[in-house]
C-alpha cells in the first residue's frame, strides 16, 4: 500500500513540474478539464478472463500546456469478472493510474484527440488456493478521444485505449471504451 501511495505522490509531482512552463502559453478557452467516465473493456489475452463485457469507471484530469496539447492524468478501476475467471484469479478488479500527453486536432464540432503515456496498474483478486493474488507492474497507454462541447465548460468525452503491462502473469494487454462527462474550467 505504501508503495502505491509513493508510485501516486511521484506521478502527482511530476504532473506539477511539467505544467509549470507551459501554463503562461496556453491558448484555450480553459486550462483544466476534469472527467468522470464509465466504460467498458478487459483483456484481449486472458485465459480464462479475455471477455470485453466488463465494467468500470475512469476519472480524467487534464490541463492544458500548449495550445492543442494537454497533460493528462487518468485514474481507473476496472472489474475483470465478466467470465468468472481471470486467469488464475477469481473476483479479480484492475486499478491504474496513468499520466500521458495528448494532442488534440479541431473538427468541425468535435475535437479529436491521441495520447500517449506510461502508467502503474495493479491486478488484485482472489487465487485459486485462497490467497491474495495482487500484482503491481508498470507500464504503456496509447488512445483516441473525442471531445463534443455542449456548452463552454461541459462536454462530453469518449475514449478508446489500449494498455501494455509488463509484469503481469495472467494477461499483458488490455482494451478499454469510456464515455462519460467533463467539466472545463
Amino acid at each position: 500500500m505504501i508503495r502505491h501511495r509513493r508510485l501516486l505522490g511521484r506521478l502527482l509531482l511530476l504532473l506539477g513540474l511539467l505544467s509549470l512552463p507551459g501554463m503562461a502559453g496556453a491558448q484555450e478557452q480553459y486550462n483544466y478539464s476534469v472527467g468522470l467516465l464509465g466504460g467498458i473493456g478487459g483483456s484481449v489475452d486472458a485465459d480464462p478472463g479475455d471477455s470485453l463485457g466488463n465494467t468500470g469507471y475512469q476519472l480524467n484530469l487534464n490541463m492544458v500546456t500548449e495550445p492543442r496539447t494537454l497533460l493528462g492524468l487518468r485514474a481507473g478501476q476496472m472489474a475483470l469478472d465478466d467470465d468468472g475467471l481471470f486467469g488464475s484469479l477469481t473476483e479479480a478488479e484492475l486499478s491504474y493510474v496513468t499520466v500521458s500527453g495528448e494532442y488534440r486536432f479541431r473538427q468541425s464540432f468535435y475535437d479529436s484527440g491521441f495520447y500517449l503515456g506510461l502508467g502503474g496498474y495493479r491486478l488484485e483478486g482472489t487465487a485459486f488456493s485462497g490467497g491474495d493474488g495482487e500484482q503491481t507492474s508498470v507500464g504503456a497507454v496509447v488512445g483516441a478521444t473525442g471531445d463534443f462541447p455542449i456548452n463552454n465548460w461541459l462536454g462530453v468525452m469518449v475514449e478508446f485505449s489500449g494498455h501494455y503491462v509488463v509484469d503481469f502473469d495472467d494477461a499483458q494487454f488490455f482494451v478499454m471504451g469510456h464515455g462519460g462527462l467533463a467539466i472545463r474550467f
